[in-house]
């Protein structure tokens, strides 16, 4: 079953394009679905021309969403809205302050980086967005993985969001429904960025007992984050302990050993209450 993705994989590798890789993938399912004594048996000239049918039918749709996402695209480019508001991080809006410096980077990334790949996403906001960050005296280092990240997120990020399209024509679901589930499962990726610029360990500079103690109580916080999301650790939380774990992982990520310990000994509360309660 697994065939038709490591043939879609070989076939990249091998240096061709992704539209012929798509179809090379395509062409091995019909093969694979015969060797398999529970899918040869639905296999009928019937299924093969509904598939078709359902196929074409998805193509339409993430066709349709596609060109409505270039309008957007198209209209950001004609009227450089994506440059003038890169300018205006450092000269206007975030009048030196850091943290919002930042959040507005990362809105112009989103923003640059609808309907784009990732690879040209991250050459379009390397050029325009990361010397802005670097004038205000963060690390070169942590301004490029920051631009880098949101250029990933933006194809998950409504209101484009280009890459919702192909799930939604698998799943049936709508835009913003699996949009918002999107950046929920992602939410801990919009975070992570801060703390590069923070958290210079995490870029492996300083000692290396400084690196490894920030990595982990980094990840520990970004676990937590996830965790108090989603309402589950090892149960089931409430929503007052998804709001203590929340503060947990703020305080993990935030720099700082102060900090870092307020962190660990609530979450180390939690753990043990969670232990607790599933011995009862």
């Amino acid at each position: 079953q697994f065939l038709p993705l490591a043939v879609i994989v070989g076939v990249l590798v091998s240096g061709y394009s992704p539209p012929y890789a798509a179809l090379c993938g395509l062409l091995s399912v019909l093969p694979v679905a015969l060797l398999g004594n529970t899918t040869r048996r639905d296999i009928s000239w019937r299924t093969i021309f509904d598939s078709l049918i359902t196929g074409i039918r998805n193509t339409l749709i993430v066709a349709t969403a596609c060109a409505s996402a270039g309008i957007v695209i198209g209209v950001i480019a004609q009227t450089a809205i994506g440059i003038e508001f890169t300018q205006l991080i450092v000269s206007g809006f975030s009048g030196g302050n850091i943290v919002l410096a930042l959040i507005l980077t990362a809105a112009a990334g989103i923003l640059l980086g609808m309907g784009l790949p990732t690879t040209p996403a991250y050459i379009v906001q390397a050029a325009l967005l990361a010397p802005a960050l670097v004038k205000l005296g963060i690390a070169r280092e942590a301004a490029h993985l920051f631009v880098f990240y949101y250029a990933i997120l933006s194809v998950i990020t409504p209101p484009v969001a280009i890459s919702l399209y192909a799930a939604n024509g698998l799943s049936g679901a709508g835009l913003w429904e699996s949009g918002i589930a999107a950046v929920k499962l992602a939410a801990t990726g919009y975070i992570i960025p801060f703390m590069f610029v923070f958290g210079p360990p995490l870029l492996l500079i300083g000692s290396w007992s400084n690196i490894a103690w920030t990595a982990v109580t980094a990840l520990i916080g970004v676990i937590c984050l996830a965790s108090s999301l989603h309402g589950y650790l090892l149960l089931p939380i409430t929503l007052l302990l998804r709001f203590v774990l929340f503060f947990s992982a703020i305080a993990l990520i935030a720099p700082g050993l102060e900090s870092d310990l307020v962190g660990l000994l609530l979450v180390g509360a939690l753990l043990l209450q969670q232990k607790l309660s599933s011995q009862t």
